[in-house]
Formats: structure tokens, sequence, C-alpha cells
């Protein structure tokens, strides 16, 4: 009697038999429950998180999420209790720990751009919903039509999971008002991880040392001054375009807090230039004050900078958003704190620079096919790049296209330049030429963010001129020094 087949133990439930279940994987993939998930993903994500933010869009998210991912992170490692086990551990490290949250984070971001996950033990309610997918590795659907299913699903699961994070693009708060409402501290902000919707904000019970966040009413007032309660005559107002406030003394106005102009305009620098429209303006835009048995509290809404809080000795602070605390004045950026540019100057310079190294290196070379392959690589690099930040999760025309004109573009480079005979010092020049016009239009940015230069529109020219030397000394250096062995013969 020949010997029976061994089965790995996981390799496939005991009921998979039929013809039609000989791949494991796409049918957990395409189980109904999965693609019930998936569907509950898509629909969840793009619609009702946008009309009804909240714990419950939250956290049916996070089920789905939990149902899906197992099948499809088993298409790779082929093991489902391996693929839960995984999955499991990697939602309970993320939504527990900083660090979890900060490398998810940073995954997206280098995926989707810019994005934010926040860490929430709250959300590990949903782990239950990995005993579904389990449920659904081991009863199979037997029927017919179930692989063409899973071959539909696998691209609409690997959209719905990648939408889902990318839904997670996170902006930087900014207070814009400020009011006391049912002797409640409320800030209303714009920001966070959906930066479009008003009515959002923190609030305090206690006089500003603690927050917590709350729906606020979208037509909470910007006041420019305030009195307090049963005191008409102890008022506090807002200096437009300033972080500045005064106060009523015998009756003029004199300050009661201010940050300088010059530190003001520092202090901006800190902040992240991609901002929200209309929200990275660093200064006092709403008043509100409190009155309380031993004194009373005023609170100043400050754009970007968060807000200033005199508390009832008279002292005042500035409070800066704070993780998973609203505000608190360990959170609010230095008046030394480093500039901050766009990261899309990194992607200019390195722009920048390869053209530099290509014009250097081709007025060494000295043929024209040099120039249209570096053309080619060039396109190659722009179609692979606009591919891979699409709103879905890629562009595979634009990607397939990229990497064949990146390869051509390569090849031909390097086979004009074996054909023209240039010798090693030109590609040295050239190299040298593409690194120093890269740190020569970096340079004035980073000396603007240290604050050697007062402006960024200085930075922006010096950057400019420095380039095109750059650009001409490497030229000339070629011309004087490199050449073609057939022109040194």
């Amino acid at each position: 009697m020949p010997p029976l087949p061994f089965h790995h133990p996981e390799s496939a439930p005991p009921d998979m038999k039929s013809p039609e279940m000989r791949s494991p994987a796409l049918a957990w993939l395409g189980h109904p429950l999965t693609v019930t998930a998936v569907v509950v993903l898509l629909l969840n994500d793009h619609l009702l998180k946008p009309l009804w933010p909240g714990a419950l869009t939250g956290k049916l998210s996070d089920v789905a999420g939990l149902i899906v991912a197992p099948p499809l992170l088993h298409l790779l490692v082929r093991r489902p209790r391996l693929s839960i086990l995984v999955t499991g551990a990697a939602f309970t490290l993320v939504k527990t720990t900083t660090v979890g949250a900060a490398l998810a984070s940073q995954a997206w971001t280098l995926v989707w751009g810019p994005s934010r996950v926040l860490a929430d033990p709250a959300d590990l309610v949903a782990l239950p919903a990995l005993y579904v997918a389990w449920w659904a590795w081991r009863h199979p659907d037997a029927r017919a039509v179930r692989l063409a299913r899973a071959a539909i699903a696998v691209p609409l699961t690997v959209l719905a999971v990648a939408a889902t994070g990318q839904a997670d693009t996170f902006t930087p708060y900014s207070a814009y008002a400020v009011d006391v409402i049912d002797d409640t501290i409320v800030v209303a902000t714009r920001g966070g991880s959906r930066p479009w919707l008003t009515g959002t904000g923190f609030a305090s019970g206690d006089a500003g040392r603690s927050w917590f966040g709350r729906t606020v009413p979208e037509t909470i007032p910007e006041r420019t001054s305030a009195c307090v309660p049963g005191l008409p005559d102890r008022c506090y107002r807002i200096v437009p375009g300033r972080l500045k406030v005064e106060e009523s003394r015998d009756g003029r106005w004199v300050t009661a807090w201010e940050v300088s102009t010059g530190d003001q305009a520092w202090l901006a620098r800190a902040y992240d230039p991609e901002h929200p429209e209309g929200t990275g303006v660093v200064a006092s835009s709403g008043i509100a004050v409190q009155k309380l048995p031993g004194g009373h509290v005023v609170v100043v809404a400050n754009g970007a900078d968060g807000i200033a809080l005199r508390d009832v000795s008279g002292a005042w602070h500035r409070l800066g958003w704070a993780e998973g605390k609203g505000f608190a004045s360990t959170a609010a950026p230095s008046l030394t704190s480093p500039g901050r540019y766009e990261d899309s100057i990194h992607t200019i310079a390195l722009s920048a620079a390869f053209a530099a190294g290509v014009v250097a290196l081709g007025c060494g070379v000295r043929r024209f096919g040099f120039f249209v392959a570096a053309l080619a690589l060039w396109a190659g690099v722009s179609s692979f790049h606009s591919g891979m930040n699409t709103a879905i999760l890629f562009n595979p025309v634009a990607v397939l296209l990229g990497i064949a004109l990146m390869s051509a573009g390569a090849g031909g480079m390097i086979m004009s330049a074996v054909r023209g005979e240039a010798p090693l010092r030109t590609w040295v020049i050239g190299a040298a030429t593409a690194a120093v016009t890269y740190y020569a239009i970096m340079t004035p940015f980073r000396a603007w963010s240290a604050g050697w230069l007062d402006s960024s529109s200085s930075a922006f020219n010096l950057s400019a001129v420095l380039g095109v030397a750059t650009v001409c000394a490497g030229v000339f250096a070629v011309v004087r020094l490199g050449g073609s062995r057939r022109d040194l013969r």
C-alpha cells in the first residue's frame, strides 16, 4: 500500500478536499466574511468616517482590519496561526506603546506621505475580531465561484488596508478661538487626523491644568477682547498679528504678556510648514476670561503655537500641543528651536544635484546620446515616483514605465560614456559636481534654520546663486581637466 501523502497541519483545513479548494490562501481571502470586511473598510474609511467621525467608526475600521489583515499576510507567510499571531501582536504594539505608534507612523509616511498613527489602548477591544478571521480559515466556502471572488478580492483588499492607513494623515493642531462654556475652558482647534473637520477642540475643567478632547460649537466666537465677569474695568485684549496681550489698568492699556516680534518670527520657524491653509500662523486670534473663587484665568488662542494661559496667581505660560494630554507647557517649543523648511527642498536639491552631475559629465563625454539617455533616466524617475504616490496603492503603468525608462537611461548613459572614452577624472568631477551642488543648495536653508539668515527668501536667493555657481565651476573643471581620452592623445 503506497504511503499516504504528508500534509502539514497548517497547510490547509481538514475539509479542503474539493478541486476548487486547492488554493487555501486565496480561499481564505475570498471567504464571504473576509470580503464583507473589505467592503466595510472601504465604506467606513471613505464615507462613514468623514460624515460621522468618532469612536464607533474608528473601532469599526479596527475590527474589519483585524479580519482582513491575517488572510492578506497569509499570502506571504503561508502559516495561518503565524499570520494571526503577527497581526495581533503588531496591533497590540501599535495601540499600547509610543514606539509602536511611531514605527507605524513612519511606515505609513514612507508609503503614503506624512501620516500619524496614535496609540490608543481602548482600541484593543477589537482584538476578538481575530477569532472571526480564524473561523473563516477553518470553515472555507466550498462554492465553485470562491476562487473567482478571491481573485477580485486580492487587489481590493490591499487597497482597502492601505487606504485605511492613509486615512490617518495627521497635521499639527492650531488653536484659533477660545471660550468659557458651563465653567469649562474650551479651545477650538484645526488639524489632527482630519484637519478638514470643524467643531473639534480641547477643554479644561480645572483652570487649564489638564485637558481633554471634545466637540466645540462651530459658532464659537473669535473674541479679540474679554473682561473678568463682574469686573467691567478689568479687561484683556489681544494685539492682532502679535503674540501679545494687553490689560486695562488705571484707565489705560498696558502689556500683560508678549513674545517680542523678533522671537515671534523666530518661533514661527519651529512649526511644520505643511500646516493646513491658514492654520500655520503664529499669532493671537482669540481670548477668553474665566472667573474663579481665587481670582481669574485668561486663555489666549495663539494659532500654531497653541495657547497662552494666565493662571490665578497672575503668571503667564505658553502651552503647546502634547499628544495624549491636550496642551502642556513642556510641549511649547523653545524660542531657540531650529527653523523647519519644507521637505520638498530636499527633493529640489537632489534633482538639481543630479542635473548638475549629468551636465558636467556630459560636457566630458561629449556625445548626444548621453544627454538623451539622461533625459530618459530623469523621465523614468519621475514616472516611478508619480506611480508610487497616488490616491490608490500605486499606478502599475507609471511604475513599470518608470522602471523601463530608468533601466534604459542608466544603460544608455554608461554605454555613451564608454564609447566616448571618458577618463576616470571626468567621472570624479561629475560626481563631485553633483555632491557639491546639493550642499550648495541646502546650506543656505540650514543657515536660515539656525538663524544666520533673516528670511527664507534670502535663503532661496543665495541657494540659487550658489547652485548655478557650482554647476558652472563643474563644467569649467571638466572642460579644462577632463575630456575624452581621444582628445588627450
